[in-house]
């Protein structure tokens, strides 16, 4: 299976799913990941630093890559494409071979709505082209603790309301720990805190995480 989490925005949360997705799949299949991010290349070449292509790594590709991307898709289980924040040729050629693709949707400015719709239509655009359709799912991210209730809902109706998109069964919560999980090149399940008191508020975004994690591969 090909995923790719794709937003044509920027700062959504792509990268701390893409790698936390990549680790839980390694656990049991043979993975390979994909960093489009020309600008930052941080799954390639920050968290993938210290893990070996059995705990689930990230390689940079650029340049005319669909072919590319087919073939390691044929040679692994699984695939994850961490696509930079923009429209580019990587991304769409990525759109036409991915299995699943996977937009999340940040609470909060407008700026992240309009980036968001303009992903799916462009997703609409490629699925047009392609025998075997991408599933298309949305996630809303980086939900605040308290608060921003009207800009959730917002949020939530923007994927509702679209009709060639799925609307996941969870929100991702706006916390420390993907950070914290990234920072010591780990994906979110792998990571422990550092005392007790800690413990349950990251048993609460692991969860969260699994549900997405389920939705994706089933």
């Amino acid at each position: 299976m090909i995923i790719l989490i794709a937003n044509a925005k920027g700062g959504v949360g792509k990268t701390s799913i893409a790698t936390s997705l990549l680790a839980e799949l390694a656990k049991q299949h043979a993975v390979i990941g994909v960093d489009l991010d020309s600008a930052n290349k941080s799954a390639s070449e920050v968290w993938s630093e210290n893990r070996t292509e059995i705990q689930g790594r990230f390689y940079y590709l650029s340049g005319d890559i669909q072919e590319e991307l087919e073939k390691s898709g044929r040679e692994y289980d699984h695939m994850v494409i961490d696509a930079g924040g923009y429209d580019n040729s990587e991304l769409r050629a990525s759109m036409a071979v991915a299995d699943v693709i996977l937009v999340p949707l940040r609470v909060g400015a407008n700026s992240n709505v309009s980036g968001f719709w303009k992903t799916v239509d462009l997703i609409g655009l490629i699925n047009q082209t392609r025998k075997k359709k991408a599933r298309v799912l949305g996630v809303i991210t980086c939900t605040p603790h308290v608060g921003s209730k009207p800009e959730i809902e917002r949020a939530i109706q923007s994927i509702v309301d679209e009709p060639n998109i799925e609307s996941v069964g969870v929100t991702i919560g706006d916390r420390a720990w993907y950070g914290r999980a990234f920072d010591a090149g780990l994906g979110l399940t792998e990571f422990e805190p550092e005392n007790h008191r800690e413990k349950k508020y990251i048993d609460i975004a692991k969860n969260e995480f699994m549900q997405l994690f389920n939705e994706v591969v089933k």
